[in-house]
């Protein structure tokens, strides 16, 4: 059987790179690809009317919105996953705050 300890690494360690990947998604959305499907706005490249991505790695702003949705979704469980086998911890310390202090 698996350790516990080796489960929260696992989970931490996946959360961390499913958070840099949205992280990169975000990144891409807000200045690489275009905000409008006209590709038409600021971007990362320059000021108004300026050339911008209209896709990235052939992948579309739109398409790159879905790939940012479902790793925020999994980011969501992991984080659940992680509080989860932390609540024990959690209880008590919550407990400890609260508590009568002897």
């Amino acid at each position: 059987m698996i350790k516990r300890t080796t489960v929260n690494f696992i989970v931490d360690l996946v959360a961390f790179l499913d958070l840099l990947a949205l992280s990169f998604t975000g990144f891409l959305m807000k200045y690489v690809l275009p905000p409008g499907s006209a590709g038409h706005g600021q971007g990362f490249r320059g000021g108004r009317g300026a050339a911008v991505a209209k896709d990235f790695w052939s992948m579309d702003r739109h398409e790159w919105g879905g790939v940012h949705f479902y790793l925020a979704l999994i980011f969501a469980v992991l984080m659940l996953t992680h509080i989860l086998l932390h609540w024990t911890w959690i209880k008590c310390y919550v407990k400890s705050l609260f508590g009568s202090s002897r």
